[in-house]
């Protein structure tokens, strides 16, 4: 990871050295929390007759957005992707008083420099979309993970294997794959699993949970603050779209006031013998939903590794043409 490129900040003399007492802890949601019956999401009318389409400007402006990585796959560090960036996906979120973190790519290494440059105690909610490795490739180098006065609440759904979030986050720590186990973080350490249609908070800000791809189990996420709705779903399937968990998803993102969508690989079939040339591309599939289900601003973000500078200034001017309000995300950009 040395090689990647990182934006400037000083880093820390060493790591924390290992404790031998446990200070991490696994639990579910409590009931106060979580509904476990798993209710669907509201209505789309029920929203509009809530009245949450007007956002005062006083509430939009306590949300930032901060994307330090937005690379899928493997991290692509070359001079042909220094504007968009060569990071893994990382995005962090500042909402109502509170710091939520959407993976851990190799995007959190700059995220973590930044915030050990603060005199404050860190803390942060970190939710995984799943466990892929462009997901959780940063978590071993996250410094502020190290020291004990820091708290990060970590939260992720269930692997295909059964695996939780703490079990992956911890095997791929272990030896050979890494020098220092995960009990070398000294940071207190709190793991919530999360299923479909999970409902939480996190102090005023409702969280709402989707499982958007049966395949890898990935999670969406809807973050929702006084009346200011931001939508993050990533790792959406390809290929053609099913209605029914069309209807779902459009639940989802209804009126949201951000969009964070899955708008890469249509360049990858070579790694999909078996795909249909007649798929449409997961960025046509964004703006599509974008449009229905009324969003105000669409960002793509998880871009390929072969996708430089050049082809997503192109895919930025496709976008433009069928949705202005559509963005292509780059390492460094603040909404």
């Amino acid at each position: 990871m040395g090689s990647l490129k990182l934006h400037k900040a000083n880093p820390i003399a060493q790591y924390a050295q290992p404790d031998t007492s446990s200070r991490d802890r696994s639990t579910s949601l409590p009931p106060a929390m979580i509904n476990t019956a798993h209710p669907p999401l509201a209505s789309r009318s029920q929203r509009t007759a809530a009245g949450t389409a007007a956002v005062s400007s006083d509430v939009a402006k306590q949300v930032s957005v901060h994307f330090w990585g937005v690379r899928g796959s493997v991290p692509t560090p070359s001079a042909a992707n220094q504007r968009y960036g060569g990071n893994t996906l990382c995005t962090e979120i500042s909402i109502g008083g509170q710091r939520i973190i959407f993976d851990s790519g190799t995007g959190i290494v700059s995220l973590g420099q930044h915030l050990q440059q603060q005199k404050d105690v860190v803390k942060a909610h970190i939710l995984f979309t799943h466990t892929q490795w462009d997901r959780i490739q940063g978590f071993p180098f996250f410094q502020p993970a190290f020291f004990p006065h820091n708290h990060f609440t970590v939260y992720g759904g269930t692997a295909p294997n059964g695996a939780s979030i703490k079990h992956c986050l911890t095997d791929q720590m272990l030896q050979p794959h890494y020098t220092m186990p995960l009990q070398n973080m000294l940071a207190r350490l709190t793991f919530k699993t999360l299923s479909d249609r999970t409902r939480f908070n996190i102090g005023d800000i409702e969280v709402n949970v989707l499982k958007i791809n049966p395949v890898t189990e990935a999670l969406g996420y809807r973050l929702s603050y006084h009346g200011y709705s931001l939508v993050y779903a990533t790792d959406t399937p390809n290929g053609p779209r099913d209605p029914q968990a069309d209807d779902i998803f459009l639940e989802l993102a209804d009126s949201a006031d951000i969009l964070i969508y899955d708008g890469t690989y249509s360049d990858l079939r070579y790694l999909h013998h078996n795909q249909a040339d007649t798929d449409e591309p997961r960025w046509e599939t964004g703006i599509d939903i974008a449009k229905e289900a009324n969003v105000k601003k669409l960002v793509l973000v998880h871009h390929s590794p072969v996708q430089n500078d050049t082809v997503l200034d192109q895919l930025q001017k496709d976008i433009s043409d069928r949705f202005p309000a559509a963005t292509v995300a780059y390492e460094g950009m603040v909404l």
